[in-house]
Formats: structure tokens, C-alpha cells, sequence
């Protein structure tokens, strides 16, 4: 390596203590660590790279128009579905959107709509037909979330909505997580009777165990959603006990890492060279440990519906990871 100049090992020990700190005290910080590494005006300017990470805008539906649009580089998406969505251009998109794939890393989860035992339902249909004042637990409105976004779309194409269930006497409970206290709470006590969400590993035993059941996903439906890209699945009952048998459903799997089309080859290349190096330390949603030669090719937990970028390509297959 070349010798480094000041601002450069002032850059390097900057980004070396902020993963230290943040992997120490992560519990009292949450998800904010902001980091602003910039030239100046007269020095010597150099490409970078610019990620987005979290938030309201980088943790939504809007975040993959953001990279395409080139205000940032580099991004993680969730689910996978997503992405596939904003590159067909359908759904939240309105056209077709120059997105390439770092990786996919895995993050198995599916979607579910649980309800209690006790309002008899086989169907979402039948809420519409009942015009049902369920107590529902969702994610958040407002934000452009990807969880709440899809969670309404699958309720329009069933000719439902959050406005029609609260016009018949029902109530919506978002939280910010699956397992916020408020709807955990609201499992135990039957405040809630309906919890439309992902993130299952989260909640759903405690829900089968306190009188919910999973309304399936029909095939017509699903149909209609694959369109968008969404992918058709199961919630398969050998992953929860109580799951007397499996639920389609659609997928929600996967945190794909993404950049534009325009992106360089080199950073590209560079990107995934540095979660090789690094593949012992980096996280993952997963119970098996990093595997390069998942997250280069897509996996049922990580589904990559858009193609590689170039520069990542590269360094897979001289790597022999594809």
C-alpha cells in the first residue's frame, strides 16, 4: 500500500474508531452514527463514495430512486422485492430505475396477516364482506415504509384499506418495530385482534400462542402481486410450531446491497472485495455465517431480482464465487 498522507490516516482512524464505537455501544445508539468525510476546497478532489444507510428516506420505498438518481451510491434495501419493483419501474415507481446489485445479503421473513381465532375468518375478502372493526398492529404510515407500503397494496387488491377498516369502528396501531411493547402487549391482552407484518421471527410464536391464525395470501392475488415483483412463498409450518400448516404468502426476504448503473467498475469491485476481507466480522441476519458465494448468487433468504453490477461480477467470478 502506498504511504498515506495526513488527511488520509486522519479519514482511516476516523472510520476505524467509529466501527469500534459504534460495535461498543450500538445498544445506547441505536441505528445513528453520522460520519462526514469531505475534501477541501483547495485540496486535490478525488471520487468517493457516498452511502445511505437507515432512516426515513434510506430505509424506504424512496431509497432506491435516490441511488438511481446518483444523490447516493450505495444503499441496503429490504426486502429484495423492492428493488425488483423500482427496476421493472411498477408499483411505487414510475419508471424503470438504472439499479445494479452489490450482493444480497440474507434475511429470511416472509409476510403474514394474523388474526384471532375468534372472528372465524378464512379470507381477507370476508373483512370487506363483514366490514370488520379489527384492532390491527402494522408498521408505520407516513414514511414511505416498505413493510407498511406492501401490507396496502396486498389490502387494495382485496378491495381494503386502514380508512375503511377505521370508518367501521376499527383502530390501527403502527409501531416501529415488530416487537415494540405495545403490540406484544397487545397480543396478550387481546387489545389487538389482527396484525398485518413481517419480521416474524419476531412475534408470530407468541401470536399462535395467544389464539391468532394466518389468513393465506390467494393464488389470484398473488398472482397480481408478482407482477409488481413481489415474489409468491410460504410461511411453512416446520418454522413455527404452532402453524398448524403452511401459508402462501408473498417473500420478504433479503437486504440487497445496491448501487446505480453508472457506478464504477473499480468501486464496485473494490465494495465486494472489502466484504471478503471483512466477511468474519460483518453481521448478518442469518444463523449460518457470511457465505460469498450466497450473497453473489441470491439465495431463498437473500433473492437478488436484478442483475450484478459489472465491477461485482468481476471480482465473483475471479474469486470463483460464481
Amino acid at each position: 500500500m502506498a504511504k498515506m498522507n495526513a488527511r488520509m490516516m486522519r479519514t482511516k482512524m476516523a472510520l476505524e474508531v467509529a466501527a469500534e464505537l459504534y460495535t461498543q455501544r450500538m445498544f445506547h445508539m441505536g441505528n445513528v452514527a453520522t460520519i462526514s468525510i469531505q475534501p477541501s476546497s483547495r485540496e486535490e478532489q478525488f471520487p468517493g463514495v457516498h452511502m445511505g444507510i437507515n432512516g426515513d428516506l434510506m430505509g424506504g420505498m424512496k431509497a432506491p430512486i435516490e441511488v438511481a438518481k446518483r444523490r447516493v451510491d450505495v444503499a441496503f434495501i429490504n426486502p429484495s422485492a423492492i428493488v425488483t419493483m423500482a427496476y421493472r419501474g411498477k408499483g411505487f415507481y414510475k419508471e424503470r430505475l438504472p439499479l445494479r446489485a452489490l450482493a444480497a445479503f440474507p434475511s429470511w421473513d416472509k409476510m403474514a396477516f394474523a388474526v384471532a381465532k375468534e372472528l372465524k375468518l378464512k379470507s381477507l375478502f370476508e373483512i370487506r364482506e363483514r366490514k370488520l372493526p379489527l384492532r390491527v398492529s402494522t408498521r408505520p404510515s407516513g414514511i414511505d415504509n416498505t413493510t407498511y407500503y406492501s401490507v396496502t397494496q396486498i389490502l387494495s387488491l382485496y378491495g381494503l384499506s386502514f380508512a375503511k377498516i377505521k370508518q367501521w369502528g376499527g383502530t390501527v396501531q403502527e409501531t416501529p418495530r415488530p416487537t415494540s411493547p405495545e403490540r406484544l402487549a397487545g397480543i396478550r391482552t387481546g387489545k389487538i385482534n389482527a396484525i398485518f407484518d413481517e419480521g416474524l421471527h419476531n412475534w408470530l410464536d407468541e401470536a399462535l400462542e395467544h389464539g391468532f391464525e394466518v389468513l393465506p395470501i390467494e393464488p389470484k392475488i398473488l398472482k397480481q402481486l408478482s407482477t409488481l415483483g413481489y415474489q409468491p412463498s410460504v410461511i411453512p409450518s416446520t418454522r413455527f410450531n404452532r402453524l398448524k400448516a403452511d401459508v402462501n404468502t408473498i417473500d420478504f426476504s433479503g437486504w440487497p446491497l445496491i448501487t446505480h448503473r453508472g457506478f464504477s467498475n473499480e468501486m464496485a469491485y473494490a465494495i465486494c472485495r472489502a466484504v471478503d476481507v471483512r466477511q468474519g466480522i460483518i453481521p448478518i441476519d442469518d444463523e449460518d455465517p457470511l457465505d460469498m458465494k450466497k450473497i453473489a448468487r441470491g439465495t431463498e433468504a437473500a433473492p437478488l431480482g436484478i442483475p450484478l453490477h459489472p465491477g461485482a461480477k468481476r471480482y465473483y467470478q475471479e474469486k470463483g464465487y460464481l
